[in-house]
């Protein structure tokens, strides 16, 4: 725009410099001319007109161009004005990017905290949701096993065997045989010997040892003595038993023995002496051996079976020691504490049997399974809490 208004002046100009030098030239050229001194007034007046006329053409290249420059100045004043204007619009969509950029990052700070806070309030939620679960999983632990310790409170025929309260049959063709009876405990007194076959448990025929059992403690809770029809030397007999004294046996005993995989010999009452260890067991794996003579458990001092047995009821959990005496040395052992209660009571005192040198005879084994390995400790599983 100042390049176009300077050109415009410089024309101006020029056309000014080029009139006047001409009207100068043209009074020069008339004053050497001999022979226009008749005419000097006319050509004075001519000159003077001319010198008029080029004034006026320099005061009107004048004025065009104090016009030109004021259309200049107007001009640049105006661009001034559109540039100041495009800055200042420039400037306020920058002020308006820099404000909504800045919003947008404020907008993006915000939603990334509330995005941070809902994460964080989420991981409490599941923390709180995973300790709500061990709580319930463990309450629930704890109310299996107190019904676990309830239900080995109560008297069930069905998870009995004659076994258990000292009792050994043999089967015959139709019917059963006592092959062995415990020298101690309520069998001992039951009025049954070694030898009698059993014909009838209340009126009912008895083919196996599981239909004596239920059938001998069918109507146990009602107290009247079970009649048992048994062959004697060739003579039938009824025998009245009295199964009161097996169920108060059976509900003092402790069955923690055989869950710890010990079975114990009463043959020598003054020691508590290991008769069998039952294979994958606690015991076994702690390294305990048929015939080893428990000194103290869990640091108590062992003098009979029944201090064995309250010592063994007092244990929760985790490892407990044992001292033992083998082969006249003294040795100490760890022994897993068993967590879990089996679902079969079982008796872990093996009854005192005359010592005549033979084993007795294999005991038949009835339907369903009650041989099962005691199963071994599970640890709880842990739960995978978030990390703090």
């Amino acid at each position: 725009m100042k390049t176009s208004v300077r050109k415009q002046f410089a024309r101006l100009a020029f056309a000014s410099g080029t009139a006047f030098l001409a009207a100068v030239l043209s009074g020069g050229v008339w004053g050497q001319d001999s022979q226009g001194q008749s005419n000097t007034e006319a050509a004075r007046q001519k000159k003077d007109e001319k010198v008029e006329a080029a004034r006026d053409k320099i005061q009107g290249a004048r004025e065009s161009a104090q016009e030109a420059r004021k259309d200049a100045r107007g001009t640049v004043r105006e661009d001034r004005r559109d540039i100041r204007d495009a800055r200042e619009t420039a400037g306020d969509k920058i002020g308006d990017a820099r404000r909504d950029a800045r919003s947008e990052v404020r907008d993006a700070r915000q939603e990334a905290a509330g995005t941070v806070r809902d994460d964080r309030h989420t991981t409490r939620d599941a923390r709180e949701t995973a300790r709500d679960t061990v709580r319930d999983d463990r309450e629930q632990i704890r109310e299996a096993r107190r019904d676990a310790r309830q239900a080995r409170r109560e008297f069930l025929a069905e998870r009995l065997r004659s076994g258990d309260f000292g009792l050994f049959f043999r089967r015959l063709a139709d019917r059963l045989q006592v092959s062995d009876i415990a020298g101690s405990g309520a069998i001992a007194k039951a009025g049954l010997k070694e030898g009698d076959e059993i014909v009838s448990v209340n009126g009912k025929p008895v083919h196996s040892e599981r239909e004596f059992v239920d059938t001998m403690f069918a109507d146990h809770e009602s107290n009247k003595p079970a009649q048992v029809v048994i062959m004697r030397n060739g003579q039938q007999q009824t025998i009245s038993i009295n199964t009161k004294p097996f169920v108060e046996e059976h509900l003092n005993s402790d069955n923690n023995l055989h869950d710890f995989g010990l079975v114990l010999d009463e043959n020598d009452p003054s020691h508590v002496k290991v008769q069998s260890v039952i294979p994958r067991s606690p015991a076994f794996y702690g390294g305990m051996k048929s015939g080893d003579m428990i000194t103290r458990f869990n640091g108590e001092r062992i003098n009979a079976v029944k201090d064995l047995v309250q010592t063994i009821a007092g244990l929760t959990g985790g490892t407990t020691s044992v001292e033992i005496n083998r082969n006249g040395g003294s040795r100490s052992l760890d022994i897993e504490v068993p967590n879990n209660q089996q679902d079969e009571a079982r008796t872990a005192l093996k009854p005192a049997l005359p010592n005549t040198g033979t084993a007795p005879a294999p005991q038949p084994q009835p339907q369903g399974n009650f041989n099962r390995a005691p199963a071994q400790p599970q640890p709880q599983p842990r739960p995978n809490l978030p990390r703090q």
